[in-house]
């Protein structure tokens, strides 16, 4: 369990770093475009080239915030998800015969509802 979870946090990990990777190759890209623009048109457009970057910058921070937030939630569902399985296995340990009882039950409902389909 602590292996598949160390697993889940190393992707989570390796995802947002691919993603801010990304942003910041984007961002380097965009300006060095933008650089060659600029040079070959009127000093003029040093205002426009001005706030271009200030455009790269801003969408290159939003993606980055945005994959920190995914992480971020990402490490939330992972720690809910262990609070359930520990929950569960609480409660089946404490009473074995009626999780087994539950879980035939519920197996049996979903067999009937699953079966009535395939008779219409």
């Amino acid at each position: 369990m602590d292996n598949s979870n160390n697993s889940i946090d190393s992707k989570i990990s390796n995802a947002r770093e691919g993603v801010t990777q990304i942003g910041k190759d984007l961002r380097s890209d965009a300006h060095a475009t933008i650089d060659k623009l600029a040079d070959k048109v009127p000093p003029a457009t040093d205002r426009l080239a001005s706030q271009a970057h200030d455009g790269v910058d801003k969408v290159a921070d939003t993606v980055e915030n945005a994959s920190e937030r995914w992480a971020a939630r990402g490490k939330q569902v992972v720690e809910g998800y262990k609070n359930i399985c520990e929950t569960s296995r609480t409660r089946v340990r404490a009473a074995p015969m009626v999780s087994v009882l539950v879980a035939a039950a519920a197996g049996y409902g979903i067999s009937k509802l699953l079966g009535s389909r395939n008779s219409k």
